[in-house]
């Protein structure tokens, strides 16, 4: 019986060690996706300080915002309220101009690229014009995406689903918890079935008979198959936790309301993300 116990319980150490790799995993990806979200609630929230700021004509205190705005999260619709930020404020002709080509190259959908680049020819026609009346002027600046502090953006990242599927992992693990628990569960009350029909319903059992070591084991089986349960419950309740903040997460990380409207004699983005 000794050495039964031995494999019981090297067969649950294996199974814990498992799932505590799984769950110290899990808490990485779950602590890396948290950052991701502060930082696009960062973004969000000095991206409509910069809107504010920009419909009352503070263009120094827009320009900044949306410039912190862009590293905390680098979106096509803030490097395009940034363009008109500059284009509004006055002498900032070159930095509005590099900011309207990354609008114009960075536009996947296409809903700014054709604004942007009407005003990338228009400031190029004018810049022109100046250097034409002015052979001292400066030459319109290059073609260079890199705008005041601002990295350009790389390319949009895919959905990371990482919390997602160390979830299910660990749903998984806790239902081969449950199968392992059922299965000692139903090895006990055999045990303890065989043991009653034979010998009664209160049976005398003399230590060191094989009667007796068959119910140690069915005492064992049952303990097990109550731990088996208790780990099965915590594991799924982890599993359950970590898919709800993952679709939380992608849920906010995909909600850009942006739109750009004509204001005046120019436009304006409006909108949150």
């Amino acid at each position: 019986m000794e050495r039964h116990h031995h494999r019981v319980f090297a067969a649950l150490s294996v199974f814990a060690a498992v799932a505590s790799v799984t769950a110290v995993s899990s808490s990485g990806v779950a602590r890396a996706q948290a950052e991701e979200a502060l930082d696009e609630e960062a973004a969000a929230r000095l991206f409509d300080a910069g809107v504010v700021h920009l419909r009352a004509q503070r263009f120094e205190e827009a320009a900044e915002d949306f410039r912190r705005s862009y590293r905390a999260a680098r979106r096509v619709e803030t490097m395009c309220n940034l363009a008109l930020t500059y284009d509004r404020w006055g002498e900032h002709q070159d930095l509005a101009l590099r900011a309207y080509r990354t609008c114009a190259r960075d536009d996947e959908t296409g809903r700014f690229r054709g604004y942007a680049e009407q005003r990338v020819e228009e400031i190029e026609r004018e810049l022109a014009l100046a250097a034409a009346e002015d052979p001292d002027a400066s030459p319109p600046p290059p073609e260079d995406p890199s705008q005041a502090d601002v990295t350009p953006p790389p390319p949009p990242p895919e959905p990371d689903h990482s919390l997602l599927y160390a979830g299910l992992t660990v749903g998984g693990l806790a239902l081969a918890a449950m199968g392992v628990g059922i299965g000692f569960a139903l090895e006990s009350n055999t045990i303890v079935n065989d043991l009653t029909d034979r010998l009664g319903p209160e049976p005398v059992l003399v230590r060191g008979t094989p009667d007796h070591d068959r119910y140690e084991n069915a005492l064992l089986f049952a303990d097990v198959a109550t731990a088996m349960y208790v780990l099965m419950g915590s594991m799924l309740a982890a599993s359950g936790a970590m898919i709800a903040v993952d679709l939380v997460v992608s849920a906010s990380a995909n909600e850009p309301h942006l739109a750009l409207v004509p204001a005046g004699t120019g436009a304006s983005l409006r909108g949150r993300f």
